[in-house]
């Protein structure tokens, strides 16, 4: 028995072989960078569910660059769908069990039970505290109940974390608006803008915080314009 099936089994374990390593070169030759930049392709170049699929697979294959890129592009349908996908990347950075919590703390947030969201959120930050997501969900807590100092320091660790983080800078400048700190409002709008640039809604607010800082501080601001 011993000598019939050897030869059987030399072949099957051929096969075996050949297989894992064609799925690890499948595998992980989703995740180079040549792949990426051919996805990032078909996000700029194909059909809607071409577009959709490609950012998918980006966020999925943690292709960060090629969806912050497709934010510079000029069409409005591709900057959509690369903010939607970023989104997602970020949500997941943390792994399965803080995306849970996380969406855990965001239905507590729509329901306004804001201490059952903090609880939620600050356990997440104590167990993943290199989760951005997690601080910056904590940072959008604060902002709806006015706490805007602790809003600030957590959109702060979120950037610290997160450099990308647009809407983390988005936020903190809404909060340092809200307390009168008007250069650093500029500042992260600036921020926020120089990674979205296409975004209508944030150019005006830099611009109407650039108004309010020239009529408050004049020469300030035009100290600022120079820097």
């Amino acid at each position: 028995m011993r000598l019939f099936f050897t030869p059987l089994l030399r072949k099957l374990y051929s096969f075996f072989a050949a297989f894992v390593v064609v799925y690890a070169a499948f595998y992980f030759g989703q995740y180079t960078s040549w792949n990426k930049e051919r996805l990032y392709q078909r996000l700029l170049s194909g059909d809607r569910r071409q577009k959709i699929s490609a950012a998918f697979d980006l966020a999925w294959l943690g292709g960060q660059d090629q969806l912050l890129r497709a934010l510079k592009s000029p069409f409005a349908s591709v900057r959509e769908i690369a903010a939607d996908s970023l989104w997602n990347l970020w949500f997941h950075a943390g792994g399965q069990e803080a995306f849970r919590l996380a969406q855990s703390a965001n239905v507590a947030m729509e329901r306004q039970k804001f201490p059952e969201a903090l609880a939620i959120l600050n356990q997440i930050i104590a167990k993943y505290p290199n989760f951005a997501e997690g601080w910056n969900r904590r940072a959008v807590l604060y902002w709806q109940r006015g706490q805007y100092e602790e809003s600030i320091a957590d959109c702060k660790r979120v950037v610290a974390l997160n450099p990308h983080h647009f809407g983390a800078w988005q936020g903190m400048g809404l909060c340092q608006l809200h307390v009168g700190e008007l250069a650093d409002a500029c500042q992260s709008f600036r921020a926020a803008l120089k990674i979205n640039p296409h975004d209508r809604g944030l150019r005006r607010m830099l611009q109407q915080c650039e108004e309010l800082l020239r009529k408050l501080s004049p020469r300030r601001s035009e100290t600022l314009d120079w820097v």
